[in-house]
């Protein structure tokens, strides 16, 4: 094997290892769906509650705007006219506060609101206005959609685990962003792997949809735990 290929090899074995210690050091404080904390975690502490409100609350308005349109699904008509948004900052702005809601402000409350704010920058970074927005999320596929998920799961694990873990790996002699691109790069392609094909054949409308989701952070965890 070369050089190289070994570099790769150990990269991947580390942050697979980095991955699953992050699962084993929330034990209990992991939560895994269910929707009232009963299966790990509580309210003020769990980690993956929040994220499964996030993603349920992404496909939601998905959901919504293709049926209803951007404006009526948002309710911009009922604010008042200083309120309405007309640029696109403005509409990620509503569309984050709509699929996020109201939160008790806690570290996983505030890592979902991160990663989510970042996989709406992805989506509309090429819209100029309302209606561009409003097609973007319309012609979304159910590619484009697993695509968003797993882009906010990645997002969602590396910054809880970077406030987690900051002191004992994130400043350990490297650039802490080179080694939360490495992971997030690694990260992604085995989601990509390892959940795309299931996933589109999910209908996250339904109860068993949302119920995927409300657990898939805990689930993708699991993946690497470390027995």
């Amino acid at each position: 094997m070369t050089s190289i290929a070994k570099g790769a090899e150990n990269k991947a074995a580390t942050n697979a290892k980095f991955i699953g210690n992050f699962g084993s050091a929330l034990g209990n404080g992991l939560y895994r769906g269910g929707g009232n904390g009963r299966h790990g975690g509580n309210r003020g502490s769990s980690f993956g509650r929040a994220g499964g409100r996030a993603v349920r609350g992404l496909t939601t308005v998905l959901n919504n705007a293709k049926q209803y349109g951007l404006i009526a699904s948002l309710g911009v008509e009922n604010l008042p006219e200083d309120q309405k948004p007309k640029t696109p900052q403005e509409f990620k702005e509503l569309l984050l506060n709509e699929i996020i809601g109201d939160n008790d402000s806690t570290m996983d409350d505030a890592a979902a609101t991160y990663a989510m704010d970042k996989v709406l920058n992805d989506i509309l970074s090429d819209c100029k206005d309302g209606q561009e927005i409003e097609d973007r999320l319309q012609n979304a596929s159910e590619d484009d959609i697993c695509e968003w998920i797993i882009t906010f799961e990645v997002e969602y694990i590396l910054e809880y685990s970077a406030e987690l873990f900051q002191s004992h790996i994130f400043d350990k002699g490297s650039n802490p962003e080179d080694i939360k691109r490495e992971i997030r790069g690694w990260l992604h392609n085995e989601l990509d792997e390892k959940l795309s094909k299931e996933m589109t054949q999910i209908d996250f409308n339904c109860q068993d949809g949302k119920d995927y989701l409300d657990s898939l952070t805990s689930d993708i965890l699991d993946i690497w735990k470390q027995e």
